[in-house]
């Protein structure tokens, strides 16, 4: 429970902070020095204990040598994937695979050769696990609940990408955007490409659990609330960033799920344990 409360607190801390300057502007002259640190701090906690909270969610149920393979297919599979992106290993003409062309700033720390942050192949790992969880209550049907976890997956990114790459406040400490699309795109610079690559990149994901891991016997209590807070966190900052139509198609993503473990009898919904 401490974790989770981490996790959620980090959140809480990064959201109150970015209201805390649009409502009251001149606090900026206050924290201006170290705002740099303020942000990095909340955001390298809430992507450290991602990762932490869902092997700590499936490890004792999986038993810790499944829980290290999940965790290290997630964290090759999808780390794998981004250094093939920003690195335009890969391509067919202009387009670049599996995501498109993009590059990550500074602010997510030291990078894998010096291209994707040390956080984000844990990231893959922590979110396709808590999708899969999802997916797996909705059907016993093998493919049908594969798809079903890349597409949850890829949802989270409909509120996540924006917020990150579109939304670009400005501050003291410059913008603080985490990745960009040197080439642009329709929805808030983001490509095409880059949903494709994600649900392509999180279905071999799923396969790898399904197939390699044994799949995923146990659903945890807390995966709604994970995926949930995941989501919330861009669509606040969207909100606050008066990003209209991203708020919207964000909330609607984010809202799939949920309706589809709400109209599926027997499917759990509960967000938190009943002794929690």
């Amino acid at each position: 429970m401490g974790a989770l409360a981490l996790f959620a607190g980090s959140i809480a801390f990064s959201v109150l902070g970015m209201l805390l300057l649009q409502l009251v502007p001149s606090s900026l002259s206050y924290f201006g020095p170290y705002l740099g640190a303020l942000i990095s701090a909340p955001t390298w906690t809430y992507m450290s204990m991602l990762p932490v909270l869902a092997i700590l969610m499936y490890g004792p149920e999986l038993g810790w040598k499944r829980m290290s393979f999940f965790v290290v297919w997630g964290c090759v599979s999808g780390g794998a994937s981004e250094l093939i992106g920003t690195t335009g290993l890969l391509a067919i003409g202009d387009l670049v695979l599996p995501f498109g062309q993009y590059e990550y700033t500074s602010w997510l720390g030291p990078k894998f050769a010096d291209h994707v942050p040390y956080f984000i192949p844990a990231s893959w790992f922590a979110m396709s696990i808590v999708s899969f969880d999802l997916a797996r209550r909705l059907s016993d049907t093998r493919w049908v609940y594969l798809l079903v976890a890349a597409t949850f997956m890829t949802l989270w990114d409909v509120s996540l990408d924006p917020a990150m790459n579109g939304a670009g406040a400005q501050y003291a400490v410059g913008s603080v955007t985490f990745w960009s699309y040197p080439q642009g795109g329709f929805y808030y610079g983001m490509p095409i490409s880059n949903w494709i690559g994600w649900l392509a990149v999180s279905y071999v994901i799923m396969l790898g659990y399904e197939y390699l891991g044994g799949s995923l016997d146990t659903y945890h209590p807390w995966a709604p609330a994970v995926y949930l807070l995941n989501c919330l966190f861009p669509l606040l900052i969207l909100v606050m960033q008066g990003m209209t139509v991203a708020v919207f198609w964000g909330a609607v993503a984010t809202a799939i799920p949920f309706l589809a473990l709400w109209r599926t009898p027997g499917a759990s919904f509960r967000f938190f344990p009943a002794n929690a």
